[in-house]
């Protein structure tokens, strides 16, 4: 099965640290405030995590911990991730879910199992257990392929001054040949996962 802690070091070193483009939409709060994103948590996410509109001190002073808690709980679990057999599938879907939402994540899934490899399961952008079942009964080699195109189409379709970010992004997430991670992977994962989770305490 897919594991969080080993898509987490992909995930950190994509989003990187503080950033407050005023293009972004994702740099505002609720009261239309520029006070920028941390991590690659946006202020909107991170206003519904704590509870009211962040500030740009509250965005800046944000822990790795804390990021880390949100994408396990909202990005990582929502797309059932845990239960997928495969770590590159898991990683990328989880990625564009990250991006773009979990429910856009289970759309693109959906109509690539759909059209693709004649799955007869429901798109409604929710991954249940007959969604995760379709997944993992396909070659994984080629469905990481198929969500790949759908991505780099994604990003064609939306355009503007972040595409070119966000296509390089994608360059990241190869797919591995070694389906099931052994010790010494896991191993190197949680190594990284551990230099991360200390340079970011606060």
């Amino acid at each position: 099965m897919a594991n969080f802690y080993s898509y987490l070091p992909l995930l950190l070193q994509a989003e990187g640290g503080y950033q407050k483009h005023p293009s972004d939409t994702g740099n505002y709060n609720s009261l239309n405030q520029l006070v920028g994103t941390n991590y690659g948590i946006s202020a909107p996410v991170y206003e519904k995590w704590i509870g009211y509109p962040p500030s740009e001190k509250d965005m800046k002073n944000m822990s790795k911990n804390i990021a880390i808690e949100i994408y396990k709980a909202w990005y990582w679990n929502a797309v059932s991730a845990s239960s997928i057999n495969n770590q590159s599938v898991a990683n990328i879907l989880v990625d564009h879910a990250v991006n773009a939402g979990a429910g856009s994540a289970g759309k693109i899934v959906q109509k690539i199992l759909v059209y693709d490899f004649d799955k007869k399961i429901t798109i409604d952008g929710a991954i249940g257990p007959q969604t995760i079942k379709a997944i993992n009964s396909v070659n994984p080699e080629l469905l990481h392929k198929h969500i790949l195109k759908a991505r780099e189409n994604f990003y064609e379709n939306i355009g503007g001054v972040f595409k070119d970010g966000w296509l390089k992004r994608l360059k990241k997430f190869v797919y591995e040949k070694k389906n099931v991670l052994g010790v010494g992977l896991f191993a190197v994962s949680l190594i990284a996962f551990l230099i991360y989770n200390s340079n970011g305490r606060s």
